[in-house]
């Protein structure tokens, strides 16, 4: 048999970074993007392969970190009226000391080390105007080696996708 046709095969990559997926794999992620509740044997059908297959190959793809199947709640349905995305320069001494505090409130959604204007960009979620203050006027400049914050408040959302297209 030859390796290219085993359904089992996952292809390599040169890159220890990269995983490569082969087109199997692509339809498997974009299946789970759309539903991550589809089952298996469903997903198996519409690919035209086995749910053993399938399961192996959401496997290795959940191993390699390629794959994380995840509930993502919708923070306004949640109380959280207020989404901010914020802009910090840090010295840089205190950079990751900051990441460390900022990653640990339960406000922040997300965190990033950036290039350019900012440091670290970080988005958060208060539950009103007050709330968010505190975490600006407050939390925020009790940070030793914060030097600058701006930030920027959703008005309304337009797009949110987590689906990344093979293109």
């Amino acid at each position: 048999m030859n390796t290219s046709d085993d359904p089992d095969r996952v292809p390599e990559s040169t890159d220890p970074a990269v995983v490569e997926l082969d087109a199997l794999d692509h339809s498997i992620l974009s299946m789970l993007q759309a539903d991550g509740r589809m089952p298996y044997r469903q997903i198996a059908r519409e690919v035209g392969t086995s749910e053993g297959t399938v399961r192996a190959r959401v496997g290795r793809m959940q191993s390699s970190g390629v794959l994380n199947i995840v509930a993502i709640a919708d923070p306004f349905r949640l109380g959280y009226n207020v989404l901010a995305f914020v802009l910090l320069r840090s010295r840089s001494a205190d950079h990751g000391r900051i990441i460390d505090e900022l990653t640990s409130w339960t406000e922040t959604t997300y965190v990033s080390s950036c290039v350019g204007s900012a440091d670290i960009y970080m988005q958060i979620v208060c539950r009103d105007n007050a709330h968010l203050g505190t975490l600006l006027h407050s939390r925020l400049p009790a940070i030793d080696g914060v030097e600058s914050v701006e930030t920027f408040v959703e008005l309304k959302m337009h797009k949110v996708s987590y689906t990344y297209n093979e293109d």
